[in-house]
């Protein structure tokens, strides 16, 4: 290589060696400036200070993807986004109509939720947001109506009345529309009947009818059919902590639109693990479980899809490419815990290509072509390894080959640089016709010698169209 070509080698490596540190390091402060804003808001009156929390997780979130982005390529870095938005655009359209998080801000339902505004601290749950129907966006206000919400369903409800602390509020379902509640000697009357506290609550639970700590404490403990008559398409809740609960007693009934949906379990912390609907005991839910956890191992150890174009004739192939070929690699990364490259000519692999021209993509796919050691040739469109012709496989001895593209130079040029494949490297070919314009053409011939790092994994087998269908290997 001649001592210019050396020097601008180096110093882009330098580059990217002080770009993956400022990155790395830059992505740790933000993490760090992130939590500490998420443990101060805490620190302030609640309720007023939400931005702040939000801030803080957007702070660390970027950090985040900085750290994670220091060992990437543009390329790979955007696909990585891209791949984000999806996942986040689904997790999204889950969140809207169907499950959210949520988590318990005060004790008001202590001890069935251990409720704690600090930073990691208090349960978790998750709220079913399809079983009462379908509410608007931001509105309170549902599409369509689901099952009617029972008594002690613990419920997550918008707060009734504009000035509350905590906008978003969780307690339990008591009184139900059009029954005559009544509080007294720690016990519920509805129309003259006190209610029995269900297995699921603690036996020990009382409900006051005094203002011990909050004032006002006046619906379904007044006499007057305004305080004690629940009205139709409304409901009193209570807290299970009685004495500390600001709740139906002080802001009044809740109407059916400000119920968000029905709390299912508690998911964090493990310890606390609590399933409220009997679900976590079905059939459903362990399939569900099994398989969810099958799939992200499969994803992220041992495989995945890819689509590439058809090399005979119109359409997409969508093939299984396998990662255990190769070892055992980092998820996400191209870092590999153990690595053991048992790759062969001819085998269909996807990779991460370097370079200043792999920048404009992530990964591609191609057939290994020329092994570490090899001289590698393409003359009249046919493929030459230490001067002789190719004639297997047949994918790589078929003599169709462009030799027209001015950038393809790897296997073209006499240069020894660009001639002979350097040990821990391969050359990959393109099965699609070569585009200069297409990535799915872009290899080896343009991108250079592709280090065994970078190779992500084997396709296995063809799944995709059906009547295509077969094992590669």
């Amino acid at each position: 290589m001649p001592k210019q070509d050396k020097k601008e080698a180096q110093r882009a490596e330098t580059g990217g060696t002080v770009r993956r540190y400022v990155f790395f390091v830059g992505g740790a402060l933000l993490i760090a400036a992130g939590i500490w804003l998420v443990m101060w808001s805490q620190r302030l009156r609640p309720g007023g200070v939400d931005w702040i929390w939000w801030a803080g997780i957007v702070v660390a979130a970027l950090g985040g993807h900085g750290c994670l982005f220091s060992g990437m390529s543009r390329a790979q870095a955007v696909e990585w986004l891209k791949s984000e938005a999806v996942a986040l655009g689904v997790a999204l359209m889950i969140r809207w109509p169907i499950a959210e998080p949520y988590r318990i801000p005060s004790g008001s339902m202590e001890p069935t939720l251990h409720g704690d505004d600090r930073f990691g601290r208090g349960d978790r749950v998750f709220v079913n947001k399809w079983i009462y129907g379908v509410r608007y966006p931001f509105m309170n206000k549902r599409i369509w109506h689901g099952a009617d919400p029972q008594r002690w369903d613990i419920v997550v409800f918008k707060a009734v009345r504009k000035d509350a602390v905590h906008k978003t509020l969780v307690k339990r379902i008591v009184g139900m529309p059009g029954e005559r509640i009544q509080i007294r000697d720690g016990k519920v009357y509805a129309n003259g009947v006190a209610l029995e506290l269900p297995d699921s609550m603690p036996q020990d639970a009382f409900y006051t009818s005094s203002p011990s700590v909050f004032s006002g404490m006046i619906y379904g403990v007044r006499p007057e059919d305004e305080y004690s008559v629940v009205p139709a398409g409304h409901y009193l809740v209570l807290g299970d902590n009685s004495a500390n609960s600001a709740d139906g007693r002080h802001f009044g009934w809740l109407p059916n639109e400000n119920i968000v949906g029905r709390v299912a379990c508690i998911w964090w912390p493990p310890t606390r693990w609590r399933d409220f609907t009997g679900f976590s005991k079905t059939l459903w839910w362990r399939a569900l479980v099994t398989l969810t956890l099958l799939w992200l191992f499969a994803r992220l150890f041992l495989g995945r899809s890819w689509g590439a174009r058809n090399p005979d004739g119109p359409g997409v192939n969508h093939y299984f490419v396998a990662f255990w070929p190769l070892g055992l690699r980092i998820p996400f990364t191209r870092w590999w815990l153990w690595r053991r490259n048992r790759v062969l000519r001819g085998d269909l692999v996807i990779y991460h290509p370097q370079g200043d021209r792999a920048k404009e993509v992530g990964h591609l796919m191609g057939r290994i072509a020329g092994l570490p050691g090899e001289k590698v040739a393409i003359t009249e469109g046919r493929l030459y390894i230490d001067g002789a012709p190719l004639d297997h496989p047949a994918a790589l001895a078929a003599p169709h080959f462009a030799t027209d593209n001015p950038d393809a130079v790897y296997g073209r040029s006499r240069n020894r640089n660009h001639c002979a494949v350097p040990e821990g490297h391969y050359f990959i070919l393109s099965d699609a016709p070569q585009d200069p314009d297409a990535h799915e053409a872009l290899d080896s011939r343009i991108l250079g010698w592709v280090a065994a790092q970078d190779i992500a994994g084997v396709a296995v087998a063809l799944w995709w169209p059906i009547h295509r269908a077969r094992r590669l290997t």
